[in-house]
């Protein structure tokens, strides 16, 4: 795996299916296409009651380190639990099973960068700061949780190519 080039999402999914604690309360991967759009995955709380949302949109910037230019993207990724209705020890419960997933899913991205177990390209992923907020009760109504940043830096070529413009 380490010749094929590191795809976020698509990793983030795959921490959500295969994290033990993930699969014993039924959190379902999902994605969504920015903030405004997990609203309308609140509406299945009917059949599923935890989810991980993995933001399928990202807030970009091209910078230079000096030598070479960058595109770095910001990925964010939800952990969601539905908790009863004004049950404030169901919701200290849920909140605390949120922090212990996002702890772990942490812990593996930290492993899988170190061993460069999904490529070559996990090597720009930014497990040395993570940004993380979690949400206050009144949120969503009927869940809490979570939400994590992480930033991915890639090399970008920007060579100018005089084939490409017209003199």
């Amino acid at each position: 795996m380490k010749n094929k080039p590191f795809e976020p999402l698509a990793y983030f999914k795959m921490l959500a299916e295969k994290n033990r604690l993930c699969l014993e309360h039924g959190f379902k991967a999902v994605f969504a296409s920015g903030p405004d759009n997990i609203e309308g995955i609140m509406n299945e709380f009917r059949k599923t009651q935890n989810f991980i949302v993995i933001d399928d949109t990202t807030d970009n910037n091209v910078h230079s380190n000096k030598p070479g230019w960058f595109t770095k993207s910001v990925y964010t990724v939800w952990v969601l639990a539905g908790t009863t209705f004004n049950d404030h020890d169901d919701r200290a419960e849920k909140m605390d099973l949120c922090r212990r997933i996002f702890w772990q899913f942490l812990s593996k991205m930290i492993r899988d960068k170190a061993k460069l177990v999904f490529g070559e390209g996990m090597y720009y992923l930014a497990t040395e700061r993570i940004y993380y907020k979690e949400l206050g009760r009144y949120s969503f109504n009927g869940a809490t949780g979570l939400y994590f940043m992480i930033e991915n830096d890639v090399p970008t070529n920007l060579i100018y190519n005089a084939d490409e413009w017209e003199e």
